[in-house]
């Protein structure tokens, strides 16, 4: 990703904030592998108001992040004039660390019910998470022996189950 792109998104990110009269720094700029030789610029804002800006299950998080991304997508088009979508930028916007420590945390339950699907032998449902959440469940089971993951029920109620299969 070209440092170009990167300053688009950190200036999109503050004239967006700025129009909703929130202030929040950016403290952390870091590009982040997530497999396959793909790379996301993510920057991490820092505020004192973390909540506003995350929202109820980081709702509000992901508006902005839908948001900053229709916006960038549309500069680009008025910059390059490619009308065939070919400007995609993959970024990430936390806040105070949310994702980071979601994901986290997503990790360790996924590494702890692992460990005891494998002790018991016995499939475990998980309770509904988003598409990302399950993605993630979904890549760290797959990095273990006897081990195997379905996603099952609609929309919001979407769960992930962890099963043991036999060798």
């Amino acid at each position: 990703m070209s440092e170009e792109n990167n300053e688009l998104i950190k200036e999109t990110v503050v004239e967006l904030l700025g129009i909703m009269g929130l202030e929040a720094n950016i403290e952390e700029e870091r590009i982040e592998d997530v497999g396959g030789g793909q790379e996301v610029y993510t920057i991490n804002l820092m505020t004192e108001d973390p909540n506003l800006l995350i929202g109820q299950y980081g709702s509000n998080l992901q508006s902005l992040q839908h948001l900053t991304g229709i916006i960038i997508r549309r500069k680009l088009l008025e910059k390059s004039g490619d009308e065939n979508g070919n400007n995609e930028i993959r970024f990430n916007i936390d806040v105070n660390d949310y994702k980071k420590q979601k994901r986290e945390s997503i990790v360790k339950l996924a590494d702890t019910i692992a460990n005891q699907v494998v002790y018991n032998k016995n499939s475990v449902v998980l309770r509904p998470m988003s598409a990302y959440e399950r993605k993630m469940v979904h890549l760290e089971i797959s990095l273990r022996d006897n081990l195997t993951t379905e996603s099952v029920g609609d929309d919001l109620m979407r769960r992930v189950i962890i099963k043991y299969v036999e060798e």
